[in-house]
This record gives C-alpha cells, sequence and structure tokens, in this order.
C-alpha cells in the first residue's frame, strides 16, 4: 500500500505530467539551475530518466563549481563526488571551480581526464603546491583563465604559471594581506614590499587582458613592468594593494586601461574578503595535524 502511494507521489504533477516525461533538453535546464553538488547529491536520482541525463549527458558536466559547499574538515567530503563530476564528463571538462578542497592529486585527475580545459578557479586551496598548479597548465594548452585566491606559496609563483601558459587572458591572484591596518609610522614599507610577483606576470602574461591582483604587495615599479610587458591589457583591479601610489606619472601609465579600480576603491562587489583571524585559523587548519588525519 505504501509502495503504490509513494509511486503515484513521484508521477505526480507538474499540472498532470510525471517529472518522468520532462524532455531531456528540460531536465538539463533544471540541473545547469541546481550545480553539480545538487545533481550528484539527489536531483540526479529523481527517477530513470533523470539519472540518464544527469550521468550521460557530458554538457552538464561541462562546467563544474564546487565552492561554497564545505569549510575545513567539511571539504573532505566533497572528494569523491568532484571525481564522479569530472568524470561525467567525459572530457569535456571546460571550467573548474572548486573551494577548501583538492590537492595535486586532484589536479592530476582533472587533467588524465580533460584537455579542454579553459578556466581553472581555486580557493581557499591551501594543499595545492605551485608545481601542481603549473603542471596543470602545463597540460592544459587551451587555458584561459586562472584565479589563485588565497593560497600559501613560494617566491617564483607567477612567473613558473606564465612560462607554462603563455596564452593566459585572465589571471587572478589574491591574497589577504589587504585585511591588515595600513602601515603606521614606525612600520618598515621595505618589509611590506613585493614585486616578484608582479615581475613574474610582466615577464611571461604577455598575452594578458584582464588582471586583478587583490591586497598584493606590488609598488609602482612592479605596476609599471606589468604594464610595459603585457601590451594587450584592458582591466587591472589592485584593490587594498596599498603600496601602489597613484600619482600623476602612475595614473599616465595607466591611461591606456578601459577599467581600473584603484587601491583604495571598494570591495563590496567582492565575494572573497574575510576577516584576518577568520583566514588565520584557515591557515593554521590546512597545515596542522587535524587535517592531515582526514585525509
Amino acid at each position: 500500500m505504501n509502495r503504490s502511494r509513494s509511486r503515484r507521489n513521484s508521477n505526480a504533477s507538474l499540472g498532470g505530467r510525471s517529472w518522468a516525461e520532462l524532455p531531456p533538453e528540460v531536465i538539463l535546464v533544471i540541473f545547469l539551475k541546481l550545480g553539480a553538488l545538487e545533481v550528484l547529491r539527489a536531483a540526479g536520482s529523481v527517477c530513470r530518466s533523470w539519472r540518464q541525463v544527469a550521468k550521460e549527458d557530458p554538457e552538464l558536466w561541462r562546467r563544474i563549481d564546487m565552492t561554497n559547499h564545505g569549510y575545513g574538515s567539511d571539504a573532505f567530503v566533497l572528494m569523491n563526488p568532484t571525481r564522479r563530476a569530472i568524470d561525467r564528463s567525459q572530457g569535456r571538462l571546460e571550467e573548474f571551480s572548486i573551494e577548501y578542497l583538492g590537492d595535486d592529486q586532484l589536479l592530476q585527475y582533472l587533467c588524465d581526464r580533460t584537455r579542454v580545459l579553459r578556466r581553472l578557479c581555486l580557493i581557499s586551496c591551501y594543499q595545492v603546491s605551485q608545481e601542481g598548479i603549473a603542471e596543470t597548465a602545463r597540460r592544459q594548452p587551451l587555458l584561459e583563465e586562472l584565479q589563485i585566491t588565497f593560497g600559501s606559496f613560494e617566491e617564483g609563483m607567477t612567473e613558473m604559471v606564465g612560462k607554462e601558459c603563455p596564452q593566459l587572458k585572465t589571471f587572478k591572484f589574491n591574497n589577504t594581506w589587504y585585511s591588515l591596518p595600513p602601515l603606521g609610522p614606525g612600520d618598515d614599507e621595505e618589509e611590506f614590499e613585493d614585486d616578484e610577483e608582479a615581475l613574474g606576470i610582466a615577464n611571461t602574461m604577455h598575452q594578458l587582458r584582464h588582471l586583478q591582483l587583490i591586497g598584493n604587495r606590488v609598488t609602482n615599479r612592479g605596476l609599471k613592468a606589468i604594464l610595459d610587458g603585457c601590451p594587450h591589457l584592458e582591466t587591472l583591479d589592485i584593490r587594498r594593494s596599498r603600496n601602489v601610489n597613484m600619482d600623476v606619472d602612475m595614473r599616465a601609465h595607466c591611461a591606456r586601461l578601459k577599467t581600473i579600480r584603484l587601491p583604495e576603491d571598494s570591495l563590496d562587489d567582492y565575494d572573497f574578503e574575510a576577516d584576518t583571524d577568520d583566514r588565520q585559523a584557515e591557515i593554521n587548519f590546512w597545515y596542522s595535524g587535524a587535517a592531515a588525519q582526514m585525509l
């Protein structure tokens, strides 16, 4: 009796039509609005026709976004679903975004299953090394956009990426330094200045159109090098990059840009502004024994 009632409910409606009768193209639209994780967890199991679209239509998995789903230990439960999503793309994955999860092995898994990646977004992926990112860039010749927001990398990161991905059009490399207060009278400015990342961009990313360096330690010297080395640059975002002094000379160098966000411009439209204490807690988690025990 209960089984019969359950069957009637699953076939009930949308104005007299069962969910199973929806055409595949409509199911696809629904799935695209839900997102990868929701499809993997529940929506793809509604009925046979929905399962078929979820498993067999690679169009659904051309863009995989696994962000905003977990923090710290919660992120580890997403590793297997993320791998399943990659498998279902059948080599057609073009955009891949992850947050709080992933490591070099996941990026290798990705590269073993697609060579048409155009956009890669890594947010708070502290277990991903710069060598892992460089290897991914090396194996993805079509990569045009790379976003790295919060992470822990050694010197030479930007140059390594630029050498492996000379066709990069969009590069976003953001960190937490902007959360710190402005320098005081007794602070040593040189301690907070660093143009190495900027010079790496200037020397290798000559096809760049869009650059975002929020919270960077770049100075006027590094920014001028970027403008000289990236002749096609159209948009520049240096919000909270407090070492840049937008004097008359610097503004003249930036005059050719179509759009520029200045160091003191608002971050209201920026999704990843974080309290310094919260961000430090993230870093402590990933480099503590707690994280290692969960792997």
